[in-house]
């Protein structure tokens, strides 16, 4: 007699037959030829005076490495770090980029995520760990964000938009529309950002390049921060160059999410378009190939971020507050299939 298998375990085999089946079916993709040019890049780097980055780590999502890998194995874990990046820009104040996850996770994770998003894995999120909360720790005042700039609408980077809504959320009107169409299986939550009223949607015309990627925006007209096109993950992603005073940095939204992604190209398991993210990847590559001082931050890792020594970044180790072990509240899991609840 077969077994029985419940909803959730239904549901998270189709899961992994999709995974699968995605990668058989798909044709191996040829490098892409990238022309060695740097577009609106002068010869000799200016940053910008007075800016700031700062790094904070919001907890940490553990799925399958299929998941993250196209060539990962199913039963094998990894575990993403949820970062967010705020930037001190001396005329804009603090432009963050990503919210990071939303605190009801560390609060009560099965609740806010529903049923069919905890079928992916696991996560890790400590009351306080917020951005918010790391922001106060930090004394950057929260409702001094200006702007929030989305590289995707996913749950880890829109966890805590609605509570910044004196801020403009950037991000791509493609992505925007993804997101509101979200399927319930997608990691969009539409109630992290659907009573947002203050969009604004990147303008990518007319098409300027930069670098070697071809569509760029300039944020505020100076050339301090750059938003780059690198749709592909995702419907609309963006990557963000950021002027520091010392060095170009590039955070790389959702077209590298680690490391070992951005030096190996490795495909991730799930991408909206992946040819598209096949071409900006090597785009990534052949920018710093040309521009040895560039500084790649993947979003997703945060021990390759802990390796950057620089006097205007600044990371931020969250330290949770001691409690009475007695009565401390366990970390909040999320993703975590239901039987094992």
């Amino acid at each position: 007699m077969m077994p029985c298998l419940s909803s959730t375990s239904v549901i998270r085999l189709l899961v992994a037959c999709a995974l699968m089946l995605g990668v058989a079916c798909e044709e191996p993709l040829r490098l892409p030829y990238i022309e060695p040019v740097l577009h609106n890049w002068p010869e000799q780097y200016r940053g910008v005076s007075g800016m700031k980055l700062h790094v904070f780590q919001t907890g940490s999502i553990v799925v399958s490495s299929r998941v993250v890998y196209q060539d990962g194995s199913l039963p094998q874990q990894h575990s993403l770090d949820i970062l967010v990046f705020g930037i001190e820009h001396p005329k804009q104040g603090l432009v963050l980029v990503g919210t990071g996850l939303n605190r009801g996770l560390a609060e009560d994770a099965p609740r806010y995520l529903g049923p069919i998003r905890s079928i992916f894995g696991q996560a890790d999120m400590q009351p306080g760990q917020d951005i918010l909360s790391q922001l106060q720790t930090a004394h950057l005042a929260a409702e001094a964000v200006k702007f929030v700039i989305l590289p995707d609408l996913r749950l880890d980077h829109a966890g805590e938009l609605e509570s910044l809504s004196q801020a403009a959320a950037v991000v791509t009107r493609e992505e925007h529309v993804a997101a509101l169409s979200g399927a319930p299986l997608s990691l969009y939550i539409a109630d992290e950002f659907d009573q947002i009223t203050s969009w604004q949607f990147v303008d990518f015309s007319p098409d300027t390049p930069l670098g070697p990627f071809a569509r760029s925006h300039d944020l505020f007209g100076d050339g301090s921060i750059e938003l780059i096109d690198v749709a592909g993950a995702t419907a609309g992603g963006l990557a963000v160059l950021v002027r520091l005073p010392a060095r170009p940095v590039l955070l790389c939204g959702n077209l590298a999410w680690t490391h070992s992604q951005a030096r190996y190209a490795w495909m991730p398991g799930l991408a909206a378009q992946r040819e598209l993210w096949w071409e900006k990847i090597w785009r990534l590559k052949k920018f710093k190939d040309l521009v040895p001082e560039l500084l790649v931050l993947p979003d997703h890792d945060w021990t390759a971020i802990r390796q950057v020594e620089a006097a205007d970044i600044t990371l931020h180790e969250f330290s949770p507050p001691e409690e009475d072990e007695a009565n401390a509240s366990p970390a909040a899991r999320l993703f975590r299939p239901a039987e094992a609840r």
